[in-house]
């Protein structure tokens, strides 16, 4: 796989939630909905991302979607009217770009809304094209995961594969830098190699890395996913998971991965009641973790996203201890990723993995822009990213 993409090692990326970033919210509760955030309230704040030392933004999906985090999409296509149009994105990736910043979508290729047209007429006509589309046996069909208001699409189909394809390279096309894939250990490696070769033969300095995580997923379930091969299928099946092994079976598959192995390994000191800095065996842990991967497969390292608990909450809101991971996580020359609202010393009062419904818009809050800039992390921030970089 030929490979231009060594920019991505300087990168410090910003994560938004486009719904929750900026714009005029709706409501002063944080509810299950779109709140107000758009493309525009983004093109406002580059300033703001920038100045903090930001080079590179990481969007959730843009696509037409039944949900306001984008995933439940309805329209690969187009811009969900929420966030704006396609001309407001395609401004934005121009704006980034003047900058000499790099921007990054989620790509959500596993997976639609039971809403999308193509399912519907495949649901509702066992003659439509569209029915090998999905996996149907009868009527029933296969959902990512428990979530049956989400359809997996079958992507060894050679229609579906090539459709999803063309919508990665749509948005390449427009301009982005490279593709954030969701849940990639849903498509199968037949798939990845077919979307890989045609990517990196068109796009060879844009970077695709997948989400490869195996928290939560019961075995139930692995009927929905793909794996590497007949042996590591029945080994996951009788051992479970192993975060690690996941990972690994993507590289020479995708261009990288996001490091939630990384991750593990700090809260795993953390949870010890260890600091992060001069501290050896952590520093011994994690130079083993990244030899086991070769120098051109990229792992993208970060401390939470919108699936986990804020960083904050699980150091028990030491702000010390967040120093010191941002500076111990930028002395490797790898991407390294902050979560939107981090500078804002965002944190979740309980576990986000508590059972509760929607107990992950806890993670998910509106930025305050009333909030003084010198009453938040964000200069803070601003001054361990600067000291920290290479």
């Amino acid at each position: 796989m030929a490979n231009n993409i060594e920019w991505i090692d300087n990168e410090t990326i910003y994560q938004i939630l486009i719904d929750r970033f900026n714009g005029e919210w709706k409501s002063n509760k944080n509810t299950n909905d779109f709140m107000g955030g758009n493309i525009n309230g983004i093109l406002e704040k580059l300033d703001y991302i920038q100045d903090l030392g930001i080079t590179t933004i990481w969007l959730s999906p843009i696509s037409c979607s039944v949900n306001y985090h984008g995933y439940h999409i309805t329209d690969f296509m187009n811009v969900d009217p929420h966030f704006g149009t396609m001309n407001d994105f395609c401004k934005l990736v121009n704006e980034v770009h003047k900058r000499n910043m790099k921007i990054i979508i989620d790509f959500v290729p596993n997976h639609c809304s039971i809403e999308h047209p193509f399912f519907k007429e495949a649901y509702s006509n066992i003659n439509s094209k569209y029915r090998k589309w999905f996996y149907f046996k009868k009527n029933k069909y296969i959902s990512f995961l428990q979530y049956k208001e989400l359809a997996k699409i079958n992507l060894d189909n050679n229609e579906a594969a090539d459709y999803i394809i063309n919508v990665a390279r749509y948005y390449c096309k427009i301009g982005v830098d490279g593709l954030r894939i969701d849940h990639a250990v849903g498509p199968s490696f037949k798939f990845w190699e077919k979307a890989m070769r045609s990517l990196k033969q068109e796009f060879p300095n844009k970077i695709f890395f997948g989400e490869i995580w195996s928290h939560g997923i019961k075995r139930k379930y692995y009927y929905t996913l793909h794996f590497k091969s007949l042996y590591k299928k029945i080994k996951y099946y009788l051992f479970s998971i192993k975060q690690e092994s996941w990972q690994r079976d993507y590289i020479g598959v995708l261009d990288g991965v996001l490091d939630f192995e990384y991750r593990n390994i700090l809260l795993n000191e953390i949870k010890k009641g260890k600091r992060i800095i001069n501290n050896k065996d952590l520093e011994l842990n994690v130079i083993k973790h990244f030899k086991k991967y070769p120098q051109d497969f990229k792992l993208i390292l970060f401390l939470d996203n919108h699936d986990t608990d804020r960083f904050l909450f699980s150091c028990n809101k030491d702000i010390s201890l967040l120093k010191e991971a941002i500076i111990f996580s930028q002395k490797w020359h790898k991407a390294f990723i902050i979560y939107y609202g981090t500078e804002q010393g965002m944190c979740n009062e309980e576990t986000i993995f508590n059972g509760k419904p929607y107990a992950d818009l806890n993670v998910r809050e509106c930025m305050d822009w009333n909030i003084d800039k010198k009453n938040t992390l964000y200069y803070s921030i601003k001054q361990w990213l600067k000291d920290s970089k290479r």
